[in-house]
Order: structure tokens, then C-alpha cells, then sequence
């Protein structure tokens, strides 16, 4: 009787498969980069291996996956404070008057009316 994997292998699996889909990288790409064999990384995925906090395999395929270069992260704080600045300067240009949660803010900045 093959027993069915643990709740936790199986959030790994899924949360591996996700990270690796939004990084756009396939088991053997991800051996190369990290040094983790890529039948273990297809056997986390499957959840067939149960990862512990003291698989050092784990942390190798996280510091692959989840450290980004000096200048992507400078682009991604950029492209961030670019959206930032838009955003304020659209909200000033219609003084927040269109925005249903600006109003209740405005309600309690608002001298009371006697």
C-alpha cells in the first residue's frame, strides 16, 4: 500500500512548482544553478521527499531560486517608485475625489461642523 504524502510535502511541492514557474525554471536549470540533482528537485515537487529543516538540498534550491541580482532588484525598486509616483500624482491631480475610501479619510480630517 504506497502512503500518501504529508500535508507539508505537499504545500512544498506546490509552493516549489509555483516559484520555479514564476522564475521560469525547469528541474535542470535549477540543478545547475543550485547543485541539487535534479531527480531530488523532481521528487520534492512530486512530495515524495519530505523536506526537514535540516536538508541542506532546501536551502540550496531557495538560494537559487529567491535571491535576486544587485541590478534586477534596482530594477524592481525602480519600476516600484515609478508605479508609487504615478499613483500619487494621479491622486492629486483628482484630489481624490473619485476614490470611495478617500472620502472617509477626508470626513475625519475635516473641522467638525458646529
Amino acid at each position: 500500500m504506497e502512503s500518501k504524502p504529508s500535508a507539508s510535502r505537499s504545500a512544498y511541492g506546490a509552493w516549489l512548482a509555483y516559484v520555479m514557474n514564476e522564475r521560469r525554471a525547469d528541474p535542470k536549470k535549477l540543478a545547475r544553478k543550485s547543485g541539487v540533482a535534479a531527480e531530488h528537485i523532481e521528487a520534492l515537487l512530486r512530495g515524495d521527499i519530505d523536506p526537514d529543516d535540516k536538508d541542506e538540498n532546501v536551502f540550496k534550491i531557495a538560494d537559487a531560486l529567491l535571491v535576486n541580482t544587485p541590478r534586477k532588484q534596482m530594477e524592481l525598486v525602480l519600476q516600484a517608485l515609478r508605479v508609487h509616483i504615478d499613483l500619487r500624482n494621479w491622486a492629486s491631480s483628482c484630489d481624490g475625489g473619485c476614490c470611495k475610501w478617500n472620502s472617509a479619510i477626508e470626513i475625519i480630517l475635516d473641522n467638525p461642523v458646529r
